[in-house]
Formats: structure tokens, sequence, C-alpha cells
């Protein structure tokens, strides 16, 4: 049988995702069967092996391998191609092979990658491969970006966030990213929020088990649609974020306090299970459907709709500040005793309550309503502060409205009123 009929002239493009599906040592052997294949580019190494098995034999192999295939690939018939991925996954990564990792990230910016996996695992965090500004600076063409184990510094100078912020996508380091997904990250100061400015189109962000130099995490987005936070260590996370849509936050062992949600209009779904969340703010939300596992938390704050609904595990909450918008989109809101009810019985623990209504009225519930209720809505409130834009004029108006508010919280022994004109002020 002729060579011919066994190795077939595939072309180039069916012979890269043939590699992509092998093993790297098995993509390479294959390779080395005619010299047209070694002459495609192979774009996904994978060193195996687990990161404390220290078979430094096997690693030295791993990085003469790159080495050698970095030499092939940058013949200049490959210097015409482009990637859609390159992925890079080391077990055993030490300070020695950062200039084989960055002569990969460079040539693979050249080629205008799409996707680029780069999992640095096996060395101390001190020892992480530091990613900066010039790290990217080729990296026009990356939609997806997955980074393990790594160090990112400072990207940029973020004095003036808001001025950055109106820059034109082409002045941006990564233009066309969508996805970025980040494990095992260790973040200089302020490196997070300056990296997620840099990406306008980012709409997916992940971050798993990251570590933050300041314990303070701060995401602003105008493009971010889905956010989930996994097992970070941090102290406190700001959030602004128009568009953002989904946001999940979930850690078991996190020293979480403190979270601020600002600016999240569009947000629809929000999953928060930590155990020490303290206090929780969430801002200018239209219509969210919200589930909160946190058994510390001691405080919420929300300004929004009254659409937006609240699951809570929190028999700690204490105190509570509701303000719910009048307005939304130009139009007036009006409410009705079974949203009204469905919306404030979330916060049963709560044993103080500051509440901002655009009319007094908003809180009284018929007779007819009461009568088909079988328990209070609000059985432990105590303290309740009650803010509106239209108080009641007159002695019967008031006299009903405290009975309403009396058979809501029938725990109440301390109720102020109080004549307020602008919601944007309550719960700061």
């Amino acid at each position: 049988m002729g060579a011919h009929t066994i190795l077939p002239d595939i072309p180039d493009d069916v012979l890269k995702q043939m590699f992509q599906f092998l093993p790297t040592k098995a993509a390479i052997c294959v390779s080395c069967l005619s010299k047209h294949w070694q002459g495609v580019p192979i774009s996904d190494f994978d060193e195996g092996g687990k990161h404390d098995d220290y078979n430094f034999d096997e690693h030295r192999k791993f990085i003469n391998m790159l080495k050698f295939q970095l030499v092939l690939c940058e013949k200049e018939k490959q210097r015409q191609t482009t990637w859609d991925k390159f992925r890079l996954r080391m077990t055993r990564y030490s300070a020695r092979d950062a200039t084989i990792v960055y002569k990969w990230l460079k040539f693979s910016f050249e080629r205008s990658v799409k996707e680029l996996d780069l999992s640095l695992r096996g060395s101390r965090v001190q020892n992480y491969y530091y990613l900066c500004r010039t790290s990217f600076i080729n990296a026009k063409s990356l939609t997806i970006l997955n980074l393990e184990s790594v160090r990112i510094k400072i990207i940029m100078d973020i004095d003036n966030g808001e001025e950055y912020y109106e820059q034109r996508p082409e002045s941006l380091l990564l233009p066309s990213l969508k996805t970025m997904s980040l494990k095992d990250v260790q973040f200089d100061s302020d490196a997070l929020i300056s990296l997620v400015w840099d990406c306008p189109l980012l709409e997916y962000l992940t971050l798993t088990s990251c570590r933050f130099d300041w314990d303070d995490i701060v995401i602003a987005s105008k493009s971010l649609k889905s956010l989930e936070l996994k097992h970070c260590e941090t102290y406190q996370v700001h959030l602004y974020a128009d568009n953002l849509e989904h946001l999940t936050v979930f850690s078991s062992t996190s020293s979480l306090d403190n979270m601020y949600l600002e600016r999240c209009f569009n947000l629809k779904y929000m999953n928060i299970c930590d155990p020490h969340l303290y206090h929780l703010s969430v801002q200018g939300c239209h219509d969210v459907n919200g589930t909160i596992d946190a058994p510390r938390l001691h405080s919420f704050i929300f300004r929004g709709h009254l659409k937006s609904k609240f699951s809570f595990r929190a028999p700690n909450l204490r105190a509570a500040y509701i303000i719910l918008l009048d307005k939304w989109g130009g139009e007036l809101s009006t409410f009705n005793n079974g949203e009204l009810k469905y919306f404030l019985q979330a916060f049963g623990s709560s044993t103080g309550m500051i509440l901002y209504v655009y009319d007094f009225s908003d809180l009284i519930f018929s007779e007819e309503f009461r009568k088909s209720c079988s328990s209070p809505i609000l059985p432990n409130l105590q303290n309740l502060k009650l803010l509106m834009r239209n108080p009641p004029t007159n002695f019967g108006d008031d006299e009903d409205l405290m009975e309403s508010l009396h058979w809501m919280a029938p725990s109440l022994e301390d109720i102020t009123t109080q004549h307020f004109i602008n919601s944007q002020t309550v719960g700061s």
C-alpha cells in the first residue's frame, strides 16, 4: 500500500480541527507522521498531571515541546494564519517558565486569536505569572478569555473613571471581549475595575476563588449582563451595572460583609448565598426576582419597584430600608393590597423598617382584604419610620392609616411618620 493512501492530502483547516480533539502528546505524535502535517499549528497544550506531583522531568519535557512547537509555528507559512483558540494549561508552572508563556501569548495575539484559555497552576501566589496592560496590547480580536492561577496588575490609571467610560472602543484594551472567566486569580489594587472598564462589550463575567489586595471588589460596566462570584476572598462588593440581568453570589467560607448594587436597572434574577453577609443594598431595580440565603444578614436596603420579589433565609434581619419608587420610566406606579402584601411579607423577620411610599393610601388595606389574610404581614416589626410624599391631611385619614399599620404589624411599638419629597436620599 502506497504512503499516499495512508496519509491522505487533508486540508489544513480540517487538520487543525482534528488536532484540537486530540490530547497534546497525541497531536504532536500524529503531526510527526508527515512534514506537511508538521506545518499545521497546534494551539492546544495541556501538561496534564496534578499540580502537586512535582515531576520536574515531565515538566521539562513539556517546556521543551512548547519551545519546539513555537519554532514550527513561527515559520513564514504560519504567519498568514489566524487562530480561533489558543489553550495553554500547566500544572507545574514556575517563574522560570514566564518567558515561554510570554512568547506564546504574543504569538497567539499576532494570529488574531479569538479565544484564550490560560491556566498556570503549580506555583505559590507570589510567583504567579503577571499580566498587565502590555500583555494584552495586541489582543483586540479576543472574544473569550479564561484565566486561572495568574496575577493581574493594575491595567490603567482610574483616577477619573467616568471620563474613561466614554472612550471609544478602539482606544480600549479588549474591545471585542464578551465572555471572561477568572479562577484563582490574584488582583492588585484596582486591577479588576480597570480590566472590566477596558472591555466595552463584556456581557458575561465569572470570578471563582479570586483574591484582592484591598479585599474589595469594584465592578463598573454598561454592557455586563451576567455576573457570577464564587468563593472569592473579599470584604466588600460594589457593583455598578446598568444592564445586568443575572447575578449569582455563592460562598461557604468567605469573609464578605457588605454588598452594594447600584444602577442595576435591568436586574431580573439575583441569587445570593453567603453565610457571612451582613449588609446588602439593592438600588434601582424595576422587576428583580431575588433569593437571598444569608443567616448573618442584619440590614437590607432596597430602592425600586413593587414588582420586585424577594425570598429571604435571613433569621437575623433586623433593619429593612424600603423605598418603593412612585415612578418608573415616567409612569406613575399604583399599588394594590395583594402586591404590597406579597412584597412586604418577605421582610417578616425584620424588627425595624424605614418605608417610603408615594401616597399614604398605598398602605390602607381594605376590610375585605384583611379578612382574607390568615396572618400578619410583618409579625415581628416593632419600629417603623414611614416616609410619604403625600401624607394624610386630616384626622380621619391619619386614623385609618394607623389602624391599617397596626393590622399589618401587630407588634409595632413605635411609629414615626414624615412628609418626604425626595426619595433619592432615603437610605443613603
